[in-house]
Parts: structure tokens; C-alpha cells; sequence
């Protein structure tokens, strides 16, 4: 029993220090946003998925952890897009 409730407290205080400094879903979906915007008005279709009625992990192209739902990986291949990703997307350091 003690080492659940160890566990369950060392949880939630990984949870608060990722709530803490900002490293949740949000900071990628905002920086795949940002992405989306530099792209060019006919090739935003493709990326229709990415908005916010669709949870980020099921954007087309995106893969995300089981753990954290930080991306862990984009595959844009053969869409043709231009743009700049932020090296914080799936950050956790």
C-alpha cells in the first residue's frame, strides 16, 4: 500500500511541475498552429484536422505519447508543406 501512495504522489507532483513550466499539449498544439499559418492558403486543406474541435493527438500526421500526449512524432511526408516547426514541440526536458 505505501509504495502506491508513493507513486500516486510522485505522479501528481510530475504532473504539477509539467503543468508548472508549461510543458503540456498546449505548447505544441500552439506551435503546430503556428506551422499551419505559414503554410500556403491551398495547402491548409490538407491539414484540415489540425483545429481546435479535433484533440491534437488525432491530427493528421501527429502521433503523441501514451504518457504525457506530447507529440513524439510528425509525419508530414509527401504533403508538400513550407514552414518552420518549433524545436519545443514534444519537448520534455
Amino acid at each position: 500500500m505505501r509504495n502506491i501512495s508513493l507513486f500516486i504522489l510522485l505522479s501528481f507532483i510530475a504532473f504539477l511541475l509539467l503543468e508548472a513550466y508549461g510543458l503540456t499539449d498546449e505548447t505544441d498544439r500552439q506551435a503546430l498552429m503556428e506551422f499551419k499559418s505559414q503554410t500556403s492558403e491551398g495547402k491548409r486543406v490538407v491539414l484540415s484536422s489540425w483545429n481546435n474541435s479535433h484533440p491534437l493527438c488525432n491530427w493528421k500526421g501527429v502521433t503523441c505519447g501514451h504518457k504525457h500526449k506530447r507529440v513524439t512524432r510528425l509525419d508530414l511526408g509527401g504533403l508538400q508543406l513550407g514552414g518552420v516547426i518549433s524545436p519545443s514541440i514534444g519537448n520534455l526536458s
